[in-house]
């Protein structure tokens, strides 16, 4: 087990430029070497994160140098990419990150095996969205976007990320409890304790028998997080 004593799944956080909740979040990062073995981040750290270097702005520079800086000093680091994030995975793992998944991670902490995954893709019912997230990803839409001066790529992405938080407003209201079971129960039978979502911002906590799933809230509005002890004890937490 590395370092620290703990695991640390933290929501998602929806930073953007000249946020005030930038440099307390920052100062969080660097407390959390002091316990924790292995953080993991579960998504949407920014509004928008185009993660090519070239198309950060000083926010982002600010939290990944953080990131950085608690990597460097023993603690693993994993990232859950969210909707809000694009290729995180080519250009920050092994600097930033150790780890990096945009559908899932397996992490094993203290004899508990939990399946942590950003939450986007639970909803089946969501085809908006599931069509949007494809072709934004997709090697034509970034060989497009390769072709735009650098100055203008940043606007232009976060214009598109501006309109579409707009639309399907009606999946976004409810929580889809039942379908976050369903994608919980296959985990289950293979053999997983727990599973630890984000993407719904609200905090819960579901028994289903001995096992749980777990929605850890955004940080920025609840500024609390789950916790997994030594002892295997999951928790969430203020910070």
């Amino acid at each position: 087990m590395p370092r620290g004593s703990d695991l640390v799944f933290v929501g998602d956080v929806h930073l953007d430029r000249g946020d005030a909740d930038l440099a307390p979040f920052v100062a969080y990062l660097g407390s959390l070497g002091r316990t924790a073995g292995r953080v993991v981040l579960m998504g949407d750290l920014f509004n928008l994160w185009l993660a090519d270097p070239r198309l950060e702005l000083d926010h982002h520079r600010a939290v990944v140098e953080a990131l950085r800086t608690l990597r460097r000093s023993g603690t693993e680091v994993h990232y859950l990419e969210g909707n809000r994030d694009y290729r995180v995975g080519r250009w920050h793992r092994g600097t930033t990150f150790d780890e990096v998944s945009d559908e899932g991670l397996l992490e094993e902490w203290a004899g508990v095996r939990i399946w942590a995954a950003h939450g986007d893709l639970v909803n089946l019912r969501d085809g908006q969205y599931r069509v949007w997230r494809r072709v934004s990803r997709s090697g034509p839409v970034w060989g497009a976007l390769s072709m735009v001066p650098l100055r203008r790529r940043f606007a232009i992405a976060e214009g598109i990320e501006r309109r579409m938080r707009a639309t399907n407003t009606g999946m976004k209201r409810a929580f889809p409890e039942d379908l976050v079971r369903e994608y919980a129960k296959p985990r289950f039978a293979g053999g997983i304790d727990a599973v630890v979502l984000g993407h719904f911002h609200d905090e819960r906590d579901l028994q289903t028998g001995e096992r749980r799933i777990v929605v850890v809230p955004a940080w920025k509005e609840s500024r609390r997080h789950l916790r997994v002890g030594r002892d295997g004890r999951m928790a969430l937490e203020a910070v």
